[in-house]
């Protein structure tokens, strides 16, 4: 594998351009997902506010605060790594599609933070 080369789908693609598409793709799945609803609906809460659109909130795990649904992600809490070579396809998929207990909701803040701590390691 040479960097920058164009060798992957009819040789319009460099390596890691077809990784990320792959890793892109099990991403899409893993969205729909049960076991990922199941810890939605661990965390969630009646709303009682004044938007009557919104008939739930979730509890962050990190700062235990109530967010909309779209204010939230289902974290990995150990992360599902990396993609780079079709030797990491067992444990990525693995750990992606992994069970509620490797799972947590938390608000896009508390997500970033993790996730930017996760990258520097």
């Amino acid at each position: 594998m040479t960097r920058g080369v164009k060798n992957k789908a009819g040789n319009t693609w460099t390596t890691a351009r077809y990784f990320s598409f792959i890793r892109s793709a099990l991403r899409r799945a893993w969205t729909k997902y049960p076991v990922r609803y199941q810890v939605m609906d661990k965390a969630r809460k009646p709303y009682s506010g004044k938007d009557k659109r919104t008939k739930w909130v979730y509890e962050c795990a990190q700062c235990q605060k109530l967010y909309k649904s779209t204010e939230i992600n289902i974290d990995h809490i150990t992360p599902a790594g990396t993609l780079t070579k079709y030797s990491d396809l067992p444990k990525f998929v693995e750990r992606l599609f992994c069970e509620a207990d490797n799972l947590q909701v938390l608000c896009k803040t508390c997500h970033d933070v993790k996730t930017k701590e996760e990258r520097k390691k």
